[in-house]
Order: C-alpha cells, then structure tokens, then sequence
C-alpha cells in the first residue's frame, strides 16, 4: 500500500470517528437539555398562572369586602324600619353583577357557586336565577379545592366556542355567602411556546447535519493535498503558498503565483485569491456599513460607571459635542434639568438588575438646545458580571414636538380641551384602582367679555397668558394637570384630598388677583378676579366623566351666584 492512500484512509477514519462521536454526543447532550427546559417552562408557566389567579381573586376579595363595608355603614343610618334583608338581597345581586362583568386576562372570567349546589355566574355570564350547577363533579372538586391551596386542573369549554382545554382554576370560599368564588386560566399558550422550543431544537439537529457533511468536505481536501507526493517540492509549495497567502491577506492583494510550481498548488492559490477577493469585498462593504452607522446611528459606549469610552459620529451630530469633549465625561453633560432623578434611578435599576432598558430620553445638546431620543440600553456582560454598557437611541424629537402641538393650547401653552378628554378619563380610572382622592377644579375669569370690549382682546390673550402662568406654577407636580377649557375657562385635574384642595384653590385665587391686572369694567374688584367650582371624590365615590365635569360646573355656577372672586366646593 502507497503511504499516500495509507495516510489517506488513516486520515479519513480518524476524522469520520471523531465527527460522528461528537456529532451523537452533542445530539444526546441538546436534547436533555430540550427536555429540562420544556419541564422548567411547563414548571414557570403554571406558577406564573398561579400567582396571576390568587391576585385576581385577592382584587375580588377585597372588592366584595369593600362593598359590604359601604352596606355595614349605610345600614346603621337607616330608619329600624327599613327592609334590611331586602337591601341585603340587592347588594348580593349588584356583588354578582360586578363579578360576572370583570374580566381576567384574554379569555378569563370570575364564577360564583353556592356551597348547596347552585351556580350564580356560569360560563362568564350572571344567572338571573340560580340553576343546578351543570357539573356536579367539577363542582366538588371546587368544595374539595377550598379546603385545600385552592388550585385545582380540569378540561373546560372556551366563551363562545365548544372545544375543551387544559384550565387551571384558584377558587375559595366566601363564608359570609356561603360562596365559592373562583377564576382560571386555559394552559393551552404554553403550547404554543414547547412548539417554538422543538423547532429550535430540530432546527439544531439540521445544523449539526450540516456542520458534518461541512467538515467531511474539508476533510476530502486535506486527505487530497496530504495524498500528493511527500516532496521537497511539496513542501516548498506550501511554504511559497503559505508565505504568498499571508502576504496577500495583509496586503489586500492578490498571491503571487509564479513561485508556485505545480498545477495544484496554483489552482489552489487562484481559488485563495476568489476568496481574497471576496474577503476585501465584504471589508470593504463592512467598512462601509460601520460608517454608515456611525454616521447615521446615535450610539454610545460607557464603563459600569457611567463614564463614556465610545460614541458615534451620529451622537457628536445631535448633541453639538466634539467625540473628545464626551470621552470620559458622563451623559449628565446633556441631562435635561427638567427630568426628575426618580427617572435614572429606575433605569439604573434596571440595567443594574442585567435587563435592558427602553425609554424616552429628553436631552438637551451644547447650545441649550432640547431634543428627545427613544434610547436601548443594553449592560455588556462578562463572565456575568457588568462591565459597561451600550445605548442606542433614535432621534424622535419632531415626534414628540408633534405630540407637544396636539395637547397643548396655543396662546397659554397650558394642555388643550382634546388632552383633557383622555387624561380625565385615566385619572379616573386609576383613582378607581387606587380607591384614592380625585379633585376637579373649573376656574372662570369673572366679567372676562366686559375685560375684551374694555381693554381689546390683545390684552385679553396677555390676562389670559398670566393666569395660565399661575395655573402652571401650582400644576409643576407629575400628578397635577392644567388645562384651557375654552375662552376663559380653566380646569385642573390633581390628586389633593377635600382638605388640601381648598387652601390650594384660595392660594390660586389670591395670586391671580395679586396680578394687579387692572379691571375696570368688573363689579367685585378693580383688578382681574377669577371664579372656582371643586369636586373632589374618594375613587369608588367617582361614577364617570360627565358626572364629575357637571359637579365642578354646578360648584362654580354657585361660586359665581356667590358674589365671583371666591371658590365653592361641592359637598
């Protein structure tokens, strides 16, 4: 046998043993791992589940409590005639109206069930007689659950469709009722998750089947060149071909090929050179491509300290900062005055924490200039410990100017009638959730028409322009908002209790009076004066929107048949 077809086989079936042991051993190794993982996500999706399920019945709870509360107080003011039982009857029904219209997530709901047998709210829906529950076996399982952890696995029917899937349901008891009060959530999302898991795992068994067939053409190339004759010659060409090639790469240029003897060899340097070729290309487009981004992508660079190592052309372009006048500084240089600390102290939470951070970042740039970024946050890691951190942010300024001009009045600069209608409705809400004060206040310019026809409607913008400045300097809080109305009508919207919020109103009234803008024309003061209606409710006190507008306006109507200049709170 030739040495060369020896060297050959030896060769080969070294390199096929080798490849196909750890081609198994690595199969073997992913797919235990494709298995602790799909236990471990089965494992976090029903806990998360768990834990979703005792809050939303923890809210019920306390919901019923608080109703029953209201009951206990309203009952003791009542006449020792009054039809306690019937009252009792009625909170039961409007109880059972709010759980059937509550909703727990995409596709949950809240179900009531009596301790004899009998369902109040079924399927999502209020029974307005109670039936037999349907199901007397799951309806055990519900007794059983109570008296354990409350967490029990069923297969249930979705609202609106007839096919059954995997429910896990929280349910416990309300002795007071003698209720079963419970809600649950189908497991069949996890599903959807396991599937994306094995299409990882398949598509890396199409890679490792392709990282082999890759290496065994490798292999036929080498077994190829070591199978030529065991030469000086040999050896000088690959010397030649090794040294040609270095040079080459570092050069960018194409190998020398006259230093090379066999035919081999030079096709083996021409078909390095395809490869040089497409080498310098791809640097090139790659260099391209990095001041491509450098230039036009805003990026930037720091240690775990903050202190910024790198920054782009892009960076140095928006922020009017030259690249050495940021390196080592921090980015408190273009940090806005006006954005609180509590706002990096929880982006600093959170990259600290090794999430990334997204957000929207009001700057201002070296000429004094405001502009706003939505910025990424990502913390570099090393052996899981931080070692700095790299942004990338999108200039969004004429957004957010944009944004600016469509909640904000022109000639006062205070937000517009079209904000109002959305923040109203969200403080609301949240007053609501929180169960905590609201307070609405309508502010009116007295005789302001008779101030336009005395003194022309360009002072009148001026008058107008000063009480908005006043609004503003009580409305600085994140929780207090001042808005234009219309004409000469005012509102705000703030968190302050009945207490607070009449001190509050009297400091506005008095400021703007202290103006001194002169009032000829007005009957109460010589100087410009205003009218205020409160509202100010607890959150479950607060029906909506209109009701809470019309309170306010018939509190400021009674402040106008007060005299005007003072303020009136509605009771």
């Amino acid at each position: 046998m030739k040495l060369s077809k020896f060297i050959n086989k030896f060769i080969f079936s070294i390199a096929f043993i080798c490849t196909t042991v750890v081609f198994f051993v690595s199969i073997f190794f992913q797919y235990m791992s494709y298995k602790k993982d799909i236990q471990h996500i089965k494992k976090e999706f029903i806990q998360y589940k768990k834990n979703e399920l005792i809050k939303e019945i923890q809210i019920i709870y306390n919901l019923v409590d608080q109703n029953n509360s209201t009951l206990e107080k309203l009952t003791k003011n009542l006449p020792a005639n009054s039809d306690i039982k019937e009252i009792e009857r009625v909170n039961k029904n409007n109880i059972l109206d709010l759980l059937a219209s509550y909703l727990v997530g995409k596709d949950g709901y809240i179900y009531v069930n009596t301790l004899d047998g009998k369902a109040l709210i079924w399927d999502g829906k209020r029974l307005d007689t109670p039936i037999e529950h349907p199901d007397k076996e799951l309806l055990q399982k519900q007794i059983d659950s109570t008296k354990k952890d409350g967490f029990l696995f069923y297969k249930f029917k979705k609202p609106d469709t007839m096919e059954k899937y995997e429910k896990i349901a929280f349910v416990k008891e309300y002795e007071k009722y003698g209720w079963i009060i419970g809600t649950g959530a189908y497991l069949d999302e996890i599903e959807i998750e396991l599937t994306r898991k094995e299409a990882i795992f398949r598509k890396s068994i199409e890679n490792q089947i392709m990282s082999l067939f890759t290496i065994f053409i490798l292999i036929l190339i080498v077994i190829y060149i070591i199978s030529k004759k065991l030469s000086k010659y040999i050896k000088i060409n690959i010397q030649n071909l090794t040294s040609s090639f270095e040079q080459a790469a570092k050069a960018s240029v194409k190998i020398n090929t006259n230093d090379l003897t066999f035919k081999e060899f030079i096709s083996l340097a021409n078909n390095l050179n395809s490869v040089l070729e497409n080498k310098n290309y791809t640097k090139k487009k790659l260099q391209d491509y990095i001041n491509i981004v450098n230039e036009n992508i805003i990026i930037s660079s720091t240690d775990k300290q903050g202190i910024i190592t790198d920054v782009s052309e892009a960076f140095c372009k928006i922020s009017g900062y030259k690249k050495e006048e940021l390196i080592g500084q921090t980015h408190r240089l273009i940090r806005h005055p006006e954005t609180p600390d509590s706002f990096y102290k929880n982006m600093w939470d959170t990259l600290f924490s090794k999430k990334e951070w997204k957000g929207e970042i009001k700057n201002k740039d070296k000429n004094g200039q405001d502009y706003w970024v939505l910025a990424v946050i990502t913390p570099t890691l090393k052996n899981d410990e931080i070692i700095g951190f790299t942004a990338i942010r999108t200039n969004i300024t004429d957004k957010k100017h944009i944004e600016y001009l469509s909640i904000t009045d022109e000639l006062t600069q205070l937000y517009n009638r079209r904000f109002f209608n959305i923040k109203i409705e969200k403080e609301i809400n949240r007053a609501k959730r929180e169960n905590s004060y609201l307070s609405f206040l309508i502010i009116d310019v007295d005789y302001f028409k008779d101030y336009n026809d005395s003194y022309g409607h360009q002072k009148g913008d001026l008058a107008l322009q000063e009480v908005a400045n006043i609004l503003k300097k009580y409305t600085n809080r994140s929780s207090d908002f001042a808005f234009r109305l219309g004409g000469e009508e005012f509102g705000i919207i703030t968190r302050l209790d009945k207490e607070k919020i009449i001190e509050f109103s009297n400091n506005i009234k008095n400021d703007i009076e202290e103006l001194h803008i002169n009032h000829n024309k007005s009957s109460i003061s010589k100087y410009l004066t205003i009218s205020i209606g409160i509202t100010s409710k607890i959150g479950f006190d607060l029906l909506d929107t209109n009701t809470l507008y019309k309170e306010a306006d018939d509190a400021l109507y009674s402040a106008k048949n007060n005299g005007r200049n003072c303020i009136f709170i509605q009771e």
